[in-house]
């Protein structure tokens, strides 16, 4: 496991990939959106909602894998995570949860998806050309 260790505190290199990509995505989207302010705010708005949301269904996917772990170890609910099945979970639900928010919002369709194909591709190339090179 590569891993940089600043004090105490333990970052593991994928997380920072994946940060990383987060952000070449959210350059994209205010590039893209910079003559629509307003329509920028509501989109940050519900990027800020849809990542909170994958972090809890990320966390805690693994009642849905393992449910025996409530009782067997209930702390571990603290310490593990969903794993890869988590993270596929995670991802298609934020990215149901962004068009719900679009939709409630009248955000056009075509418009949420010109905005949420070229992000997914984004993350995904840098993700792993990143973790190639590094």
């Amino acid at each position: 496991m590569d891993a940089i260790q600043l004090g105490p505190l333990l970052l593991k290199k994928s997380i920072l990939v994946l940060l990383f990509s987060c952000l070449l995505a959210y350059l994209y989207i205010a590039v893209y959106y910079r003559k629509r302010q307003d329509t920028l705010k509501t989109i940050e708005h519900h990027l800020v909602s849809t990542a909170l949301l994958w972090v809890l269904v990320f966390k805690f996917s693994i009642l849905l894998f393992r449910p025996s772990i409530l009782w067997t170890n209930p702390y571990g609910l603290l310490f593990f995570t969903g794993g890869t099945k988590g993270v596929y979970l995670a991802s298609i639900m934020a990215i149901l949860f962004f068009y719900w928010q679009a939709h409630k919002s009248n955000l056009n369709i075509k418009t949420t998806t010109i905005l949420v194909v070229p992000v997914v591709v984004i993350i995904l190339t840098s993700y792993y050309l990143l973790m190639y090179l590094l």
